[in-house]
């Protein structure tokens, strides 16, 4: 991600997330993989985004998730991933989508540590109960974090193993028990605000973005905890 903040003002990928991955993939030397995701807002207010593996982006609109990423795995719990290694994946293998956004809506990106271990409903109360964006990318991370160290929470995580055929053994079964807890990961949360948007005219008008710290999302707020297993 680094990289890519190296990219971002080269005209060739100003507008492609795609091509921005590919490019900071190519620039990166250390050793190892990564989940990913990147979103570019034009100034159409289109949000374009590309992903590779299990990070994950929302839009919420009116207290509702009107848009949702989905997750690339090659089995349960083995997402893709950018890899240092030649038989990884690569940009090209990325999801990549686009939503037009309204003013009001509100962005909520995260690892996969973080949808791990909260809801919809969850996300949407916190968003709903928070004076801003850096409030509620801490109160929401602190809520993720909290549930992965809880064994008793039947997280997301646990459900979808659940579904997969993971669970406890027939005899624990037998005694009603089954396959429940958080998962411990690291957790990082990005939750932004669209303030203004001004849509085209017939004369090709164009788009103004209320800017905060050279971003064309307002008062983006972040937060992260990382966790030993």
């Amino acid at each position: 991600m680094a990289n890519s903040s190296t990219f971002i003002k080269d005209e060739e990928v100003s507008q492609d997330p795609q091509i921005l991955l590919m490019k900071a993939h190519a620039a990166t030397s250390s050793i190892g993989s990564a989940t990913v995701i990147v979103a570019m807002l034009e100034k159409t207010g289109t949000l374009k985004i590309a992903s590779v593996g299990d990070c994950g982006l929302k839009v919420i609109r009116k207290g509702q998730v009107m848009f949702s990423t989905c997750p690339q795995e090659h089995y349960f719990d083995c997402p893709y991933q950018l890899s240092s290694e030649a038989i990884g994946q690569t940009s090209q293998d990325a999801l990549v989508c686009t939503v037009n956004l309204m003013e009001g809506d509100m962005i909520v990106s995260g690892s996969d540590g973080f949808f791990d271990n909260i809801f919809d409903q969850e996300i949407l109360g916190v968003i709903n109960e928070s004076l801003g964006t850096d409030e509620a990318a801490k109160a929401l991370a602190e809520l993720a974090r909290k549930h992965s160290v809880d064994v008793t929470f039947d997280s997301p995580y646990s459900m979808e193993a659940r579904s997969r055929g993971f669970d406890v053994p027939w005899w624990k079964k037998l005694l009603g028990a089954k396959l429940v807890g958080g998962k411990m990961d690291d957790i990082t949360v990005i939750v932004a605000q669209v303030k203004t948007v001004v849509i085209p005219d017939d004369e090709g008008s164009g788009v103004e973005l209320e800017k905060v710290g050279g971003e064309q999302l307002a008062a983006a707020g972040v937060a992260s905890t990382e966790q030993n297993e």
